[in-house]
């Protein structure tokens, strides 16, 4: 902008701030004498405009560091759950095989979604299964799906069943 354009522009500001001049107000809608209304001109501010030009960038200034820093933690925060999970994964596949694993791991079956094993207990050392066991491999604070929480409700409650099917009901 030429400095011609920008001394009328000053000069614009300076009637309207000088004069009776009013406006409607946007909020209440209750005429506003211009003069009140700190009126600027591209760089040329106003001390109350100065002042609150200076609260803002302070305030930008700290929600920009604010938002940088929880940036940071989101992005931390993802790494160690995605680590956490991939742990979990590695576990659930590895359970049978650790010392600490009260299971032989022949009486393991894996079926890894959504229980992670079926266990006949007994059945690798005597032949006869004492007991069948679900059982879910979970790290740290790892809960159970909902879908896990719905089969876990289902054996407690006795709703589990054993079915025989022959070739001959295949077909059919």
């Amino acid at each position: 902008m030429s400095r011609r354009e920008t001394q009328k522009a000053k000069e614009i500001i300076a009637t309207l701030e000088e004069k009776g001049f009013y406006a409607e107000c946007p909020c209440c809608s209750e005429p506003i004498r211009l003069r009140d209304c700190g009126l600027f001109y591209l760089d040329d501010f106003t001390p109350e405009a100065e002042e609150n030009y200076a609260r803002l960038k302070v305030e930008t200034s700290a929600r920009k560091a604010e938002i940088k820093k929880r940036r940071k933690h989101i992005s931390a925060t993802s790494e160690i759950g995605a680590k956490a999970v991939n742990m979990g994964f590695i576990l659930e596949r590895l359970a049978p095989s650790l010392a600490s694993f009260r299971f032989s791991r022949n009486d393991c079956r894996s079926l890894f979604d959504p229980i992670d094993y079926i266990i006949f207990e007994g059945l690798s050392s005597t032949g006869v299964v004492s007991n069948i066991i679900f059982a879910d491999i979970k790290t740290g604070a790892a809960t159970l799906k909902s879908n896990q929480r719905e089969i876990k409700s289902l054996v407690q409650s006795g709703h589990v069943e054993l079915k025989t099917y022959s070739s001959e009901n295949l077909n059919d």
